[in-house]
């Protein structure tokens, strides 16, 4: 028997509180055919162009300084980053829970996305040394958190906090490191966006940090 072809002729023959019952019964078969057929997802972010890190030029600001040599260890994070799920947290009606959006994910894990722009910005910036050269300090950064956070139900902002540890035969240094960027969308797109810039942001004030280590 087919659904499709049978349900009109049921609903036809069938008593009047009953056909109120299937009605409601094939509009729940609709709808979960409408989601088996949705398939994965298909809109995939990533942080978008690197910023160049001499983009103060020409501005009235001082460009970064240069940085020694310097190695950057696998960026960490809680295991809820570890796959490509893009989360945001209802912070004004349930802040304490974390979920991801149906229909968009990162192209790869977040943990990844921000290894390779905080690589991009370091060699940028100076040199980016070999993983097992011990004559260069290594950084070794965790992230601590990484979403969109939603004020109200039409303002949200990239939320990007980590920890940053630079050693070299022992501790040099360890900070914690926030930023915060509005979104321009309430949606997972305006997140992607607040999300990318404050990336930037949060590895920019991690790197001046590291300049003013004594690292030689």
């Amino acid at each position: 028997m087919n659904p499709a072809t049978e349900m009109p002729r049921l609903l036809r023959s069938a008593p009047a509180r009953l056909r109120a019952a299937l009605l409601i019964f094939s509009a729940g078969l609709a709808l979960s055919g409408c989601a088996l057929t949705r398939g994965e997802p298909t809109i995939t972010y990533d942080l978008g162009p690197a910023v160049a890190a001499n983009t103060a030029a020409g501005t009235g600001n001082p460009a970064p300084a240069a940085l020694p040599k310097l190695r950057v260890a696998q960026t960490d994070g809680p295991n809820w980053l570890e796959g490509n799920a893009l989360f945001y947290r209802l912070q004004y009606a349930q802040a304490q829970r974390l979920q991801a959006y149906a229909t968009q994910r990162w192209v790869m894990s977040p943990t990844r996305l921000f290894d390779e722009r905080l690589r991009e910005a370091v060699a940028a910036r100076g040199t980016l040394g070999w993983s097992g050269d011990s004559s260069a300090p290594a950084l070794k950064v965790d992230l601590l958190e990484f979403d969109q956070v939603f004020d109200s139900a039409i303002t949200s902002e990239g939320v990007v906090r980590l920890r940053a540890t630079v050693y070299r035969h022992g501790m040099l240094g360890q900070q914690t490191f926030e930023a915060r960027r509005p979104a321009p969308s309430a949606d997972g797109a305006g997140g992607v966006k607040a999300l990318a810039e404050a990336s930037d942001a949060v590895i920019a004030a991690l790197l001046d940090w590291i300049g003013t280590l004594q690292l030689k």
